[in-house]
């Protein structure tokens, strides 16, 4: 009976620090709000709250974690915030979701992760508890309608197989009616989606980034190979000042010594001179 609850145990603890979370950064309006880093960092459910309050409420003096990928910009601040986090075994049923997680993706300033899952880092941004598919709609439009009040709002749902489709159309709609406020309105309006990762991605992006750092060692030992044929652009200018310096110095002192031979010598400096007869007398 220990076994099989310390098995059980284990399970979950791995299946825990397995999951993990994409959080992508949309911005509608003029835009501006949010700077990419060079970090690749993972970050933390702690870590991406702490972004979150940094962008919306820098008033009360929040701190965001170092070591991430994005962050906010000092000069320009986003006029209103949605933080809205989807999550359950529904989500990759969600295409719409699925393709904002993409770098590049329409209106997405950029992308991070962070280890748990959505519904943690989701309670890290607010206390208020996951919602069902029938307020889904209602709390999207709510929202939409309350970021005129510049505060950050924050929406959550936990997505099954059957209202996934349904879920995606209303998030469709409520980025769509968000993109056209911020339009009409002027202002900035950023959204942060916070989506769990399925296992299928995560184990595409494993294999794509094995791959990637099968081609850089490829790439650099192709470039240590190929190195000792080839010199830099400063190699090449330090040679040339050495040589040239040293033949320079070669000529100029043969051309002393050739002086230096050819030179007349004085009576008085030979050895049975004019200086030798003094020393006899």
């Amino acid at each position: 009976m220990k076994s099989i609850l310390s098995f059980g145990i284990a399970a979950i603890t791995a299946a825990t620090a397995a999951a993990e979370t994409t959080v992508a950064v949309l911005e509608f309006g003029p835009g501006g709000s949010v700077r990419r880093t060079a970090s690749i960092d993972e970050s933390t459910p702690a870590g991406a709250a702490s972004f979150f309050s940094a962008m919306h409420t820098p008033s009360k003096a929040h701190r965001q974690q170092s070591g991430m990928s994005l962050v906010p910009d000092i000069f320009n601040r986003a006029d209103a915030g949605v933080v809205l986090g989807l999550s359950g075994a529904g989500v990759s049923s969600m295409e719409s979701a699925m393709n904002l997680l993409v770098e590049g993706a329409a209106d997405v300033v950029g992308t991070f992760v962070t280890t748990g899952t959505a519904a943690e880092v989701m309670k890290r941004a607010s206390k208020n508890g996951e919602i069902t598919s029938d307020e889904f709609e209602r709390r999207l439009v709510a929202t939409a309608e309350k970021t005129s009040s510049e505060e950050m709002q924050v929406v959550s749902l936990s997505v099954n197989e059957e209202s996934a489709s349904e879920a995606d159309a209303q998030l469709n709609r409520m980025l769509a009616s968000l993109k056209a406020q911020a339009k009409e309105s002027g202002k900035t309006i950023v959204v942060h989606l916070v989506v769990d990762t399925p296992s299928s991605r995560r184990r595409l992006e494993d294999a794509q980034q094995q791959d990637a750092a099968q081609d850089d060692a490829v790439n650099q030992d192709a470039s240590s190979t190929s190195y000792y044929g080839q010199k830099t652009i400063y190699e090449i200018q330090n040679f040339n000042t050495i040589a040239w310096t040293s033949v320079g110095l070669v000529v100029l002192v043969m051309y002393v010594m050739s002086h230096f031979i050819a030179m007349p010598l004085m009576p008085d400096t030979l050895l049975h001179g004019e200086a030798a007869k003094f020393g006899t007398d």
